[in-house]
């Protein structure tokens, strides 16, 4: 929570008055007018939203939207580098094509992984305590416990992230099946 709270006040000390005014606005159907008389900065509205349950770090779609409605695409970028990475900064990230590959890798570990998911987290370095946090946030969601393992590594890892680690790590898992099909859906990229 600590890094979505931190995204929410990038964005707030980057919203000017005009910026503000028009969040407010937009806000109109899901905050009392006595509420919004008294919200003064972009924080202060976001905590509101945040009571009311509109956004939360797995929740970012009404936070899009209004980013998107008021056209800030620089702070729409911020949001979509902390989905993707897990921080509002893109800091020491694979090249394009590795992120592409790791994506690819990604989808194909979701769909295919299934219970044997926290040993492979624990094979690529995820902490039991971080393992508990994603289990707590996503309860009922493996494919999406697994999406946030491998998001965990791949920040920890920085640009040393590539899919060949990854089929390794499977592999090490006896987990050759997923990582036979990641490794053939990889190759049908490159061609």
């Amino acid at each position: 929570m600590g890094e979505f709270l931190g995204l929410l006040y990038q964005i707030s000390g980057s919203l000017d008055s005009e910026n503000l005014k028009n969040l407010k606005f937009l806000c109109g159907e899901d905050i009392r007018k006595k509420e919004l008389e008294k919200i003064s900065s972009g924080t202060d509205l976001f905590k509101n939203l945040m009571e009311k349950g509109k956004i939360s770090i797995d929740n970012t779609g009404f936070l899009r939207l209004l980013l998107t409605k008021i056209k800030r695409e620089d702070l729409l970028e911020k949001l979509d580098n902390f989905e993707k990475y897990g921080s509002g900064e893109q800091v020491d990230l694979p090249d394009a094509e590795e992120i592409e590959r790791l994506e690819t890798a990604f989808e194909v570990i979701c769909d295919n992984l299934g219970k044997q998911w926290k040993m492979f987290a624990r094979k690529i370095g995820v902490s039991d305590a971080r393992l508990d946090q994603i289990q707590d946030r996503h309860p009922c969601d493996m494919r999406e416990q697994i999406r946030q393992v491998l998001k965990t590594w791949q920040k920890v890892q920085g640009n040393d992230a590539n899919a060949a680690e990854l089929i390794r790590k499977l592999r090490d898992c006896r987990l050759n099946l997923v990582a036979d099909t990641v490794d053939e859906q990889l190759r049908t990229m490159q061609n």
